[in-house]
């Protein structure tokens, strides 16, 4: 109850606030991918959670709980990484449908090391068959040159707003980072 009161207190000082758009001369598309493994302390599920950029521009954003328990944290962050490789195929095939093409290849941003090897050399090992589709999905992504997996430091994995409380500097740093602002100053009648 103490949580869901300090989310309205936020919710009810920031409703000025929203997603701003502009324009931009790039037209590649950028991920983050985060997971907080087995934060649920009822079920130990993990939350996902990911954001796509087209160019400067927020295009797609995503927050939830994963629907299977994940038996490592690189399990679940590889969920993650198949789930916003698979938004950011269909945002291509959207934009391709809309007469803008993307032509370069969808960076993807994660934080977890381990994630990003096995997305780079699908091997199939013992421990890694319970989540060979999404292997399979993501290495033939990776191996045709559509999606690119590489490492960001926590401090700069924009989606951790999505999956976990962070301190307040670093929470207002991320919502910048979104376009999340509030509207210029107004010049009405001035």
């Amino acid at each position: 109850m103490h949580a869901l009161k300090r989310i309205l207190r936020y919710v009810q000082g920031t409703l000025h606030f929203g997603l701003h758009l502009y324009p931009s001369s790039t037209t590649s598309l950028i991920s983050y991918t985060n997971v907080d493994w087995g934060d649920c302390p009822d079920t130990r599920k993990s939350t996902s959670g990911y954001c796509v950029f087209l160019g400067d521009n927020l295009l797609s954003w995503s927050s939830k709980c994963q629907p299977t328990l994940s038996r490592s944290s690189v399990e679940a962050e590889y969920q993650g990484v198949a789930n916003v490789v698979s938004e950011s195929c269909w945002l291509r095939n959207l934009l391709l449908k809309l007469h803008c093409p993307v032509h370069t290849t969808t960076l993807v941003y994660c934080d977890n090391v381990s994630a990003i090897y096995l997305a780079g050399n699908p091997v199939q090992h013992q421990r890694t068959k319970h989540i060979k589709m999404d292997i399979h999905f993501v290495g033939e992504k990776v191996s045709r040159g559509q999606v690119r997996i590489l490492h960001v430091p926590s401090r700069y994995q924009i989606a951790d707003i999505f999956t976990k409380g962070l301190p307040l500097v670093l929470f207002q740093d991320f919502r910048d980072n979104l376009s999340v602002r509030q509207p210029p100053a107004s010049t009405v009648g001035v």
